[in-house]
């Protein structure tokens, strides 16, 4: 976070994802959803048939972004910061701050964990089980509840649905808690989930990337044991027909040397 003076006066900027909450994201998000069909094209097409956009109406969409990252008032934003001053705060330098708000978080900026925290509280990911053989299966302690909920609420956060904030907060409610042993309960689970609306993003964002690189291992795992298998299907296939074919030849062998013996005593 960073602050500009204006007007003898210090107002914050939340330029970092750990700056906002899901909550203050959400908000972010509701005017994204609502932004008409040429701000949409401008920002997020890659055509580069895109026709030309009035400088002032760009300015007003960079002075609703900064407001919505920022305390500085509305008034001050439109009539007392200028557009592009070299040697001052200006609105493309504060809209240039927050921009990145526009897109997602990368996993190369915040990292990833199975423990989050807010504020003194910290809460960790269901536990692992260990399997017979010794190994730590994750998210063991899980029932299908959890997951068959976390899964449908992860889909929908992927496809940026216009709730997506909300989905992330439950997701993380669902997963991650303070006593490990804690049994699915809906009633918990929501209280939870509300109270992750204060989570900061960035807290957020690292256990679902600890989620999804894990989900993602599980994936090719999987993969590689269905095709190990087939392999090994395939070379058990092809040891039997080999082991068929010897037979035959072994048998018609065995008929041909009673027949030719059978033609010698014939002679």
């Amino acid at each position: 976070m960073i602050q500009a003076t204006i007007l003898n006066k210090d107002y914050q900027i939340r330029d970092k994802w750990e700056d906002n909450t899901i909550k203050q994201m959400a908000k972010a998000q509701a005017y994204i959803d609502n932004m008409p069909k040429w701000l949409e094209n401008y920002i997020y097409s890659d055509s580069d048939n895109e026709q030309p956009i009035s400088e002032s109406k760009l300015l007003a969409f960079q002075i609703d972004w900064i407001e919505l990252f920022s305390d500085i008032p509305r008034e001050y934003l439109e009539s007392e910061i200028s557009v592009n001053a070299a040697n001052e705060i200006s609105l493309v330098e504060l809209f240039n701050l927050v921009s990145k708000f526009l897109g997602e978080p990368k996993e190369e900026e915040l990292g990833k964990s199975e423990i989050i925290r807010l504020g003194k509280k910290e809460y960790k990911l269901i536990k692992s089980v260990k399997t017979a053989g010794g190994i730590d299966k994750m998210l063991g302690g899980a029932t299908y509840k959890h997951f068959a909920e976390s899964q449908a609420l992860s889909s929908l956060f992927q496809k940026k649905n216009y709730r997506k904030w909300e989905y992330l907060s439950r997701i993380t409610a669902i997963l991650f808690r303070e006593d490990e042993d804690e049994m699915y309960d809906e009633e918990l689970i929501e209280m939870r989930s509300k109270a992750f609306e204060a989570l900061p993003v960035s807290e957020a964002y690292k256990g679902y990337f600890f989620l999804l690189g894990h989900f993602n291992k599980l994936q090719k795992s999987t993969i590689t044991s269905l095709t190990e298998k087939e392999v090994s299907l395939q070379v058990q296939r092809q040891s039997l027909l080999s082991r068929i074919r010897i037979g035959i030849i072994k048998r018609i062998k065995s008929l041909l040397k009673v027949f030719l013996i059978g033609k010698t005593k014939l002679l």
